[in-house]
């Protein structure tokens, strides 16, 4: 038998009342959210604590410690706008305004914890170096490249300094590689080419400083770092610059024919030069040697570099002579050699030709004529025993007398002016002189 009680059943609908308000608070959408993180794990740091900031250039800074939710303000909305919030410890960038003078802010980190706050002490300084680097290539690379400097070429790099407005007059400019295959020309003008990756420059009475700057022949396409900085100030501007190969620019070597014209109408010419440049293709270049032509030097490094081209004396209407890049493209530039237009030179002559000398202190002489003409004459002695010297148009002979005598009273003297010669023989008696 079940026995009832009275009230029994208002009892077991209360509860299951409850037992079902138990299951919706712990299942789907009545989840009970977790109550704020107030926790802290440390003291809240900023990093750097101290810092120098430049109107107009970002700088990051580093939070930790806290309980994570922290809240970021500035002492000067005006010269560092930063009031926010941040999620978790790490980095953060702020970016500030343009100021007229040097600006103190106090950059402040909170968290929702109530943690002590933690502060940085800033800087905020006037931006010097403009935000605009103007860099423009030699109008001697090929149009090829465009904008960008080619591979071995050269290019002017200028920025002006100011404050409020005012060019900032004498003021040194450092600037430095940061990446890329290029290098500053840091010799003066004219002297031979030296490659650095820093220099300095000078503002001018605009406040602009200018450098040169050379690209690597070797260098591949690519964006260069050029870091620009005031040295006064420490305000510093990064200018990107792009290089393109010297394979967009053909291969190319002027003068791409040489005439050489000798001194007269059967001498061709001697020890006459020439200069070719050779610039494009890819460097470096080779360059053949001919063998009616010296070169120097037979391998060029760069683009814009050059070889010489000299005259031996050998005639020659034609020869051409190789210029080869790196890739295997290669021009030629053709060298000739002819013979000049004006009247041939006549030999050299001496008279008389045969001679004798009587006594140890004697000296004869004989008249010297054709070739180049007085002031042109010299003369060779053959023979130990014999001393010669010219004067004018006059050869003078003598005799050794500290020469071993000889085993027989003839010898030769010959007198020339570099081109052609004549010879004396001279007879001499076999006695030794005292």
């Amino acid at each position: 038998m079940i026995r009832s009680f009275p009230g029994a059943s208002r009892l077991a609908a209360g509860a299951l009342a409850a037992l079902a308000s138990l299951v919706l608070a712990s299942c789907g959408s009545g989840a009970v959210s977790a109550p704020p993180n107030t926790a802290s794990t440390g003291p809240i740091t900023i990093t750097p604590a101290t810092a120098t900031l430049f109107s107009d250039l970002p700088t990051t800074f580093v939070v930790g410690g806290g309980n994570g939710s922290f809240l970021i303000s500035s002492s000067n909305q005006q010269a560092l706008p930063t009031a926010g919030t941040l999620k978790g410890a790490g980095p953060f960038v702020v970016v500030p305004n343009q100021v007229a003078v040097d600006t103190p802010v106090t950059l402040t980190v909170s968290d929702t914890a109530g943690s002590a706050p933690a502060n940085a002490a800033l800087t905020v300084k006037p931006r010097t170096v403009s935000n605009v680097v103007t860099v423009t290539p030699s109008a001697s690379q090929s149009a090829a490249c465009g904008t960008a400097v080619c591979s071995g070429g050269d290019a002017e790099v200028k920025v002006v300094l100011s404050q409020g407005g005012i060019p900032l007059v004498g003021r040194a400019v450092q600037f430095d590689v940061v990446s890329g295959d290029i290098r500053i020309i840091v010799s003066a003008p004219g002297a031979s080419e030296d490659d650095e990756l820093s220099g300095t420059a000078t503002t001018d009475s605009s406040g602009t400083a200018r450098i040169r700057i050379r690209a690597r022949s070797d260098a591949t396409s690519q964006t260069a770092l050029l870091q620009i900085t005031d040295v006064a100030s420490g305000s510093s501007q990064t200018a990107s610059i792009t290089v393109a190969p010297a394979t967009n620019a053909p291969l190319n070597a002027q003068p791409a024919t040489i005439a050489f014209i000798g001194p007269s109408a059967n001498v061709c010419a001697t020890g006459t030069r020439a200069d070719v440049i050779v610039f494009g293709g890819r460097a470096p270049y080779a360059i053949s040697q001919p063998g009616t032509f010296t070169i120097n030097t037979t391998s060029v490094p760069e683009s814009g570099g050059r070889f010489t081209v000299e005259a031996t004396g050998q005639c020659t209407t034609s020869s051409p002579i190789a210029v080869v890049d790196s890739n295997g493209a290669s021009v030629t530039v053709t060298a000739s050699n002819q013979p000049g237009t004006s009247a041939a030179i006549s030999s050299v002559v001496v008279a008389p030709k045969d001679v004798t000398i009587g006594g140890c202190n004697d000296q004869v002489t004989v008249a010297i004529a054709g070739g180049l003409g007085s002031g042109n004459y010299f003369a060779a002695s053959g023979s130990s025993f014999l001393n010669a010297s010219v004067n004018g148009s006059t050869g003078i002979i003598t005799r050794n007398q500290n020469a071993i005598l000889p085993t027989s009273g003839t010898g030769n003297v010959a007198f020339s002016d570099g081109h052609t010669s004549d010879t004396v023989t001279v007879q001499f008696p076999l006695t030794a002189c005292p």
